[in-house]
């Protein structure tokens, strides 16, 4: 029996759940399945964060938004990721928490939670290979246990969405390689009651496991999540022989996530939206089941900052909540509060690196409305007052590789800077225009002279030398001979 009443709208799914059997009673017994704690969960207007000092300690930060008295609390092993990824769509269906252990013993500190939620029912995704009989027995002295787990990701999987979905229109097709698509897809899944499925994204065909998941189902609709490099075409090809399917894959594990969630959450329509971190899977697992149960999105993205596409669906997402999953070393503050991620060019030069030529730095392609700073560099120094975007070089520059550093600033956006290449030494010129009426420059000294008749050049020391007015500056006799002057015979 349920330890409270449930609202009529999940009157349906207690009924249909308490038709299934579980795999730890006998044979002839059926016990309902959960359908989790149905406290009111709220989170604070502005950016709060759910975090512990490891994983375990996280998902026990995000455990404990649920009141006492759950219907069941699910437990997947802390050291992989897929396992939890699909008990945490179940979970969000069911309204129940999920919280990570060690393969081999129970954490005192995960048990002392479990405890205090008091559930009914204690799901354990995955074999005894990811969460052993030992654990299973600590778990049993708080709560009947169930296992629902296989001899694969997938057949985990395909268990747990079998005990959490009596039916469904609609699921999502996910790649149970990565992380990442399949975890942002948990928010939009836990919105619109549906299952997240994962498969080997690299078949060329759909497993006839998952194709008879759909069947027993009643799936009509499919959701593929991420481009053909996380689930094949033909996958994909032959989901849309049967059911209406349609892909949401972007460029990467950060546009993919911003269009799962442009697609199935209107702007105002979320109360909170959560972030976690694009690169490890540890702190966002737990999360997403609260994100499923909330019917809020889950967005992934950079410890520093929010890829561009993120940040902008954020925006307009407007959730007046955000919930940073893990501490500031993978959501930092700056993340938290959606300041955006430069989309930033790597500059170039053009120009000819030689002295007296100038060089002009080329920003490439960035954000839209992004404006510029620049610094020059010298052999990897930095140039006194050379912060211009053209740089005028002097014979002090001859000898060195020139580079330009190139800051970007966009209200909104995390200030970036990008270095470009190196150019070659500066080089000098063979000939050049004089400083003065009188005087050439210390590293071109040869005087040219243009005479009624013909071109002289005078070298340093020669009779004439201080008496002529230079027309132009050679840095070599050679230089002067080849611009068609002949040296001076005094």
């Amino acid at each position: 029996m349920f330890r409270r009443a449930v609202p009529a709208a999940l009157a349906a799914v207690v009924l249909a759940l308490s038709l299934l059997t579980t795999t730890s009673a006998s044979a002839d017994t059926v016990r309902p399945a959960a359908t989790g704690a149905l406290a009111d969960i709220t989170f604070p207007a502005g950016v709060s964060r759910l975090s512990g000092i490891d994983r375990y300690e996280t998902a026990i930060a995000v455990a404990k938004k649920y009141a006492s008295g759950t219907d069941a609390v699910f437990v997947a092993t802390g050291a992989n990721f897929p396992d939890a990824l699909s008990a945490a769509a179940a979970a969000a269906r069911l309204g129940a928490p999920l919280l990570l252990t060690p393969g081999s013993a129970l954490p005192a500190a995960v048990r002392t939670e479990i405890a205090r939620l008091n559930p009914a029912t204690i799901f354990i995704a995955g074999s005894e290979g990811a969460v052993s009989a030992a654990v299973e027995r600590a778990l049993a002295t708080i709560a009947p246990v169930e296992r629902l787990g296989g001899a694969s990701r997938y057949e985990t999987g395909d268990a747990l969405v079998r005990r959490a979905f009596p039916a469904a229109t609609h699921a999502f097709i996910a790649t149970g390689r990565t992380f990442p698509d399949a975890l942002a897809a948990t928010g939009a899944a836990g919105a619109s009651s549906a299952p997240v499925i994962l498969v080997d994204g690299n078949l060329n065909a759909l497993p006839a496991q998952t194709r008879d998941l759909l069947t027993a189902l009643g799936v009509s609709a499919v959701t593929v999540v991420g481009g053909t490099g996380a689930v094949s075409a033909g996958i994909a090809a032959e989901l849309a022989n049967t059911y209406d399917v349609q892909r949401l894959g972007g460029a990467g594990r950060f546009d993919t996530a911003a269009l799962i969630n442009d697609s199935f959450f209107a702007p105002g329509s979320a109360a909170a939206a959560f972030l976690a971190t694009g690169q490890n899977f540890p702190d966002a697992l737990a999360g997403a089941a609260l994100a499923g149960r909330t019917k809020s999105p889950v967005y992934v993205t950079n410890a520093g900052c929010v890829p561009e596409s993120a940040h902008r669906s954020l925006q307009r997402l407007g959730a007046p909540s955000t919930v940073a999953l893990g501490g500031a070393a993978v959501v930092s503050a700056q993340a938290a509060a959606n300041m955006g991620c430069l989309t930033a060019g790597v500059p170039t030069i053009s120009g000819t690196a030689r002295v007296t030529g100038s060089l002009t730095a080329n920003v490439g392609t960035w954000t839209s409305g992004t404006s510029f700073q620049y610094q020059w560099l010298a052999n990897g120094s930095p140039l006194s007052g050379a912060t211009g975007r053209t740089l005028t070089l002097t014979a002090a520059h001859a000898g060195k590789q020139i580079s330009v550093r190139v800051t970007g600033s966009l209200s909104g956006y995390v200030t970036a800077s990008v270095l470009s290449g190196r150019t070659a030494a500066v080089s000098y010129p063979p000939r050049t225009t004089p400083i003065d009426s009188w005087n050439c420059p210390s590293w071109a000294p040869i005087k040219g002279n243009i005479g009624e008749k013909e071109k002289i050049y005078h070298l340093p020391g020669g009779r004439y030398y201080s008496a002529t007015n230079p027309e132009e500056c050679f840095r070599t006799e050679a230089a002067a001979q080849s611009a068609g002057y002949r040296r001076s015979k005094l």
